[in-house]
């Protein structure tokens, strides 16, 4: 099930990391190195750091989320970016059934130009990409985008990309969370989590 995190008070650090797993062989006489990646298993992970917090009142929603997940069984939206990436109104959609791997036709850009940088991310159908190069919009407002990690579900055509503030949908990574409370009622509340669309 899907829940909600509560928008106050907002994260004051959230560490990201991409783990893409890979086996790597040396060879005994050579030396040589060869690397397989498993290319549909990456997975992001992060550690989500509130500020202090003072006063049991202004922690009861944090309590109450982090009981709510349900140990790992439940997940929730952490936004990726400070703010949004992109300004004006825009509709990106995915153009074309049956698009995989690093590559996504796309539409709803808008004017012709420039509109995200690589390194930027979006979002779709609940996965979290990263752009690997700048998008720049045709005439009609179409873009390719070269994205990583591996697109794992296939979109179907028409569907909504996320472009203006990207999420990854995450679950506790251990069934044990909670928070922390000191003298004064100062509350310390941190979780990790990891992809679980």
């Amino acid at each position: 099930m899907l829940i909600a995190m509560p928008s106050a008070p907002i994260a004051a650090k959230v560490d990201w990391r991409i783990d893409q797993p890979g086996q790597a062989n040396r060879g005994e006489w050579t030396g040589k190195r060869r690397v397989t990646l498993l290319s549909a298993a990456p997975r992001w992970f992060a550690k989500v750091t509130l500020p202090p917090i003072i006063g049991e009142a202004q922690v009861l929603d944090w309590r109450a989320f982090v009981v709510d997940c349900d140990g790992i069984a439940n997940s929730f939206r952490v936004i990726a970016c400070e703010r949004e990436q992109i300004a004006g109104a825009i509709n990106v959609r995915v153009r074309g059934a049956g698009q995989g791997g690093h590559s996504l036709a796309t539409s709803g850009w808008g004017a012709a130009g420039l509109k995200l940088k690589r390194g930027q991310l979006i979002t779709l159908g609940e996965q979290l990409l990263m752009l690997n190069a700048p998008v720049v919009a045709d005439a009609n407002g179409q873009a390719t985008l070269s994205i990583k990690p591996y697109i794992r579900v296939v979109p179907t055509d028409g569907a909504a990309i996320e472009v203006k503030r990207p999420y990854a949908v995450m679950a506790m990574s251990d069934p044990k969370n909670g928070w922390d409370v000191g003298i004064g009622q100062n509350y310390g509340v941190a979780f990790d989590c990891e992809e679980a669309f």
